[in-house]
């Protein structure tokens, strides 16, 4: 079963960028996935230290990145770019945890969500993942998702659920070995 690691860009719970994954999540299982979450918000800041001097979540971070074949995350924009913490928890990881990995990015902000999906995406591909789906762009939030668990926008739930089905059958065809390696 393909395995889909979900990152959520904002640690407030139900955020929306939370409720975002929890949607693409319910389309990727419907798509044949098996979906997990890790949560960033228990990751320290990266300061350089040795591996083994960081506590122990940085090590099933960067497992459970590894044991994915696949990543959905949500990105919310603040100022204009990508949370800080977001970019933290991807600093952690590198070639061998995401390298080869197709993603899905969604993005989701109160006023422009683009700036942030195009930061994380720049970070994803440095770090070898495969930008193998359109990302899903969800500016204005509120007149699109609202305070729900589902899009209010139809073209939306059809974005994502497009996105869903795509990540999954690049996921497949990666562990067959049809797509390039980095």
């Amino acid at each position: 079963m393909t395995r889909i690691l979900g990152i959520n860009g904002s640690i407030r719970p139900k955020s929306s960028a939370d409720r975002a994954l929890q949607f693409a999540f319910r389309a990727l299982e419907s798509a044949g996935a098996q979906c997990e979450s890790f949560e960033i918000g228990s990751l320290p800041i990266l300061d350089g230290r040795p591996d083994e001097q960081y506590p122990a979540a940085v090590s099933a971070f960067r497992a459970a990145c590894a044991a994915a074949d696949a990543f959905v995350i949500t990105v919310p924009s603040y100022h204009g770019a990508m949370p800080g913490g977001l970019k933290n928890a991807l600093d952690f990881i590198d070639l061998p945890h995401a390298g080869g990995k197709p993603f899905a990015l969604i993005g989701i902000a109160g006023g422009d969500a683009e700036p942030g999906v195009t930061d994380v995406a720049r970070v994803m591909r440095h770090i070898g993942g495969v930008a193998a789906v359109p990302d899903v762009v969800i500016s204005r939030g509120g007149e699109h998702w609202g305070p729900g668990d589902q899009p209010t926008n139809a073209s939306v739930k059809i974005a994502i659920a497009k996105v869903a089905e795509d990540l999954v059958a690049m996921a497949k065809l990666r562990a067959a070995g049809q797509l390039p390696q980095p």
